[in-house]
């Protein structure tokens, strides 16, 4: 292979892994406006912005005025969305040959799964919800089918270590505490 064949590749794989990266980000900020706009302060992504003085009431009643969203996509998609970008992650952590990595790329929907089974028995705050599940299990199908297609994103492990943790981080900010 010629050396412009190679540069040209390199080049290639370069922008399929910026778009990945920012793909997986842009989703990841969706999941965060929706929280931040759509949901009221009883999660605690929302009381972190009420801590620190940061009152949004006024816009978000005209975001939600001139955008209405469904239910299922203020409450279940958001989910989703973590549960698609954490097994993205996890599924391409860098120690992906072990056993270890197959069980954490599982993790994310186990925990969203047994998370809205908690609610169901009123283990933990929220409202179990049928709609969640699908979303979980939709998301779960699409991050495996992403995966086998073989989404570049293991050239920074210890990005993908920081995001790991970032998205688990989120997760817990968009719990229900009442």
């Amino acid at each position: 292979m010629s050396k412009k064949n190679l540069i040209k590749m390199s080049q290639t794989n370069n922008k399929s892994l910026i778009f990945s990266y920012l793909f997986l980000i842009l989703l990841s900020l969706l999941a965060a406006y929706i929280y931040l706009i759509y949901r009221d302060s009883s999660i605690l992504f929302n009381q972190l912005f009420l801590h620190v003085r940061f009152d949004l009431d006024f816009e978000r009643q005209q975001i939600q005025d001139l955008l209405p969203l469904p239910n299922w996509f203020i409450y279940s998609l958001p989910g989703g969305i973590w549960v698609y970008v954490t097994t993205i992650i996890a599924s391409k952590h860098e120690c992906m040959e072990n056993k270890f990595t197959k069980i954490l790329a599982f993790l994310p929907s186990t925990y969203a799964i047994g998370l809205e089974f908690f609610q169901l028995f009123h283990f933990t705050d929220g409202t179990f919800d049928w709609v969640d599940l699908l979303v979980i299990i939709a998301a779960t199908y699409t991050a495996k089918r992403v995966n086998r297609n073989e989404l570049t994103l293991t050239s920074y492990p210890n990005f993908l270590n920081l995001a790991l943790v970032s998205a688990f981080l989120v997760l817990f900010l968009s719990d229900v505490h009442r």
